[in-house]
């Protein structure tokens, strides 16, 4: 009885070896882009949670600036230090109070500037004063 053993071809030895850097190198890269793509619409989820949270809270306090001041407080504590806030913009009118937010959201090993539409996160909020009445009052 007679073994037969397949031999590998002179041009194919080694040829794994040459491959496997580049294959863990694009794994690597696809990666590092979905984690990147996770974070950037984790912290634009957040982002408009909490803004439109915060000009909620403005608007029950009535658009005072004591209440814009609270609410910005509690924005800034509510979203941490890991997004950098560019602008807050604040603005009332006889019925509503409104927040112009742009931030841009924390980078994963890359410079997300490189990436197309992964810069800066821009949300405009907008919500009726509310005035507390209670029971009995006009």
């Amino acid at each position: 009885m007679t073994r037969l053993h397949a031999k590998p071809c002179r041009d194919e030895r080694g040829a794994g070896l040459v491959a496997l850097p580049w294959a863990v190198l694009a794994f690597l890269t696809f990666l590092t882009l979905a984690v990147q793509a996770a974070v950037y619409f984790y912290s634009t989820s957040v982002l408009t949670a909490v803004g439109h949270d915060a000009t909620r809270r403005a608007a029950f306090g009535g658009g005072s600036p004591a209440a814009i001041v609270d609410a910005e407080r509690w924005l800034r504590s509510a979203i941490g230090p890991a997004v950098d806030i560019e602008r807050l913009r604040w603005r009332t009118t006889g019925e509503t109070v409104a927040l112009e937010l742009a931030a841009r959201p924390p980078t994963v090993l890359i410079d997300a500037d490189a990436l197309i539409g992964l810069q800066t996160v821009e949300r405009r909020f907008e919500v009726r004063r509310e005035l507390a009445r209670f029971a009995g009052s006009p």
